[in-house]
């Protein structure tokens, strides 16, 4: 009955200009373009037999990455956790814990933190490319140790 967290980047988003507040930088066409063709491609390895518990950072582009994953994989609406966009680990954790067992989180957020968070649980460093995914199931015994299982990335 192990837990796993499907660490998702999210895609292609405006560059920062003075006129839009990061937390409002959405995805570009050819980002969310690009994001829909790369989970179409990885459908199969998304796919579980695990409930799913789909989480967010509040930040706009991660939101919408989020959308575009929960309606192509017809996963449930997504909770917002000002965690993700924070990086806090404990928070993080504390949430996983209890969540039920035998179940896939799905947390869409940021790089540098969510590379950080994987490192933490599984003693390697991952790099994340915008759209990337890294599935870490936990340990039963510990679940603040885990392993990375499979991760892609889009092509571009």
């Amino acid at each position: 009955m192990t837990k796993e967290i499907l660490f998702v980047r999210h895609g292609k988003a405006e560059d920062r200009s003075a006129g839009t507040s990061d937390a409002n930088r959405q995805l570009t066409e050819k980002g969310k373009k690009e994001f829909r063709s790369f989970v179409s491609s990885v459908k199969k390895e998304l796919e579980s037999d695990k409930a799913v518990s789909v989480w967010t950072s509040p930040m706009e582009r991660a939101k919408q990455t989020t959308e575009i994953l929960s309606e192509q994989m017809n996963w449930p609406d997504a909770e917002e956790k000002e965690f993700i966009v924070k990086g806090d680990f404990k928070a993080l954790m504390e949430d996983v814990k209890a969540a039920e067992p035998n179940t896939r989180i799905v947390c869409v957020g940021h790089k540098p933190i969510q590379g950080i968070w994987i490192k933490e649980l599984t003693g390697n460093s991952y790099a994340f490319k915008k759209g990337g995914m890294a599935l870490v199931r936990l340990n039963e015994r510990d679940a603040n140790q885990g392993e990375l299982v499979w991760e892609d990335k889009p092509d571009s």
